[in-house]
């Protein structure tokens, strides 16, 4: 059979994209740092989910060999529709889920992964019979479902950004000192590539053009390489130990009620968090969590919350008082002293984080 040039591309794109997956899926399974590979649920919780995302890309590779039949073209502009917002929500899940703790999400993602192979797997063994079957009675009832299937996906996509949109609002505000020990960036940047892999998916999908499904799947492929180059890195910074006991103290603290602290209740927590972190010095310490905070002080973590916000200006905000004063005194006893030296010894990760504190708090 002959093939048109527009084919022979889509061809060509279609077997790029899915040798790409494969490779990116190998690269994560293989992927073992010394320094992390006894915690790799802690440091990449998404590792898993990441392997089955790309792997599961190989259903696309009936377009390679028939780019010139319609049931392969309609397949791949299907699995395109459903994969994409369903993958990026179980990355999200998995990544995400167990950094916030969330864990709701897990059986509703295992109950539609159900659907989802079986769609891929009838699309794919009838997109390899010979003849077009995709264009029956039956099939119109299969891609109705299909469309069904992707709104379903495309819920649960938002849901998981909401999940991270609102993490990013408020964690480094009421659990973390530093915005480093919540991986902000990385959040920022799995927000933007899945959003701009949707937007991408679906308009192939709706294009149909073979021109557009090839140049989409050349940006597939460029995104699922920055997807990995992102990913292999570890982008938590608080230790193993620290994480776990958080965890534990946030399910324990469910059942309490926080708005009937009495005053001389905040003003007893009030003096504890004061003597631990001004007098004890606590603000050096450069990855200060709410958790490690309250344990040091021996009181509850919400309580702790509570008086912050009602009397301190919140945990981040008092945190970064405290070293920004403490810089200060720091560069008068010092005068040589550079700005990197300068954040180090007052509890700063680095330079940048030092002055992102000192705009936020002094304008």
């Amino acid at each position: 059979m002959t093939y048109t040039f527009p084919e022979l591309v889509l061809s060509a794109m279609t077997a790029t994209y899915v040798a790409v997956s494969m490779v990116v899926a190998v690269i994560r399974w293989g992927h073992r740092c010394t320094a992390y590979s006894k915690h790799m649920d802690y440091y990449f919780p998404d590792w898993r989910a990441f392997i089955f995302c790309f792997f599961s890309n190989v259903v696309l590779c009936p377009v390679i060999f028939l780019p010139a039949e319609t049931d392969a073209v309609l397949q791949l502009r299907m699995m395109l529709m459903l994969a994409s917002p369903f993958h990026c929500a179980v990355l999200i899940f998995s990544y995400f889920g167990q950094i916030l703790n969330v864990t709701w999400w897990r059986k509703p993602i295992y109950v539609l992964s159900v659907p989802y192979a079986v769609m891929a797997i009838i699309a794919l063994v009838v997109t390899l019979m010979p003849g077009t079957q995709m264009q029956g009675d039956f099939f119109r009832w299969f891609f109705l479902i299909g469309d069904i299937l992707a709104l379903i996906y495309l819920v649960s996509f938002a849901l998981a950004l909401r999940m991270i949109i609102q993490a990013l609002r408020r964690f480094s505000d009421e659990n973390y000192s530093n915005p480093d020990d919540f991986p902000k960036e990385y959040t920022e940047f799995i927000l933007w590539v899945s959003i701009l892999h949707l937007i991408m998916s679906w308009s192939m999908a709706f294009n149909g053009q073979t021109g557009a499904i090839s140049f989409g799947l050349f940006i597939l492929s460029v995104l699922a390489v920055v997807l990995l180059l992102g990913a292999l890195n570890p982008h938590r910074t608080v230790e193993v130990d620290q994480m776990e006991a958080a965890i534990n103290v946030e399910k324990e603290e469910k059942t309490l009620e926080t708005d009937i602290l009495p005053q001389e209740r905040k003003e007893e927590i009030l003096r504890a968090i004061r003597h631990q972190v001004e007098d004890e010095k606590l603000f050096l310490d450069s990855h200060l969590t709410l958790s490690k905070l309250s344990r040091d002080c021996g009181l509850n973590r919400t309580y702790i919350s509570v008086v912050l916000n009602e009397s301190l200006g919140g945990f981040f905000n008092y945190i970064n008082r405290c070293r920004l004063e403490h810089a200060e005194a720091y560069k008068e006893a010092h005068p040589k002293a550079d700005v990197d030296d300068i954040a180090l010894s007052s509890g700063f990760n680095n330079r940048q984080s030092f002055y992102n504190a000192r705009k936020r708090l002094n304008g």
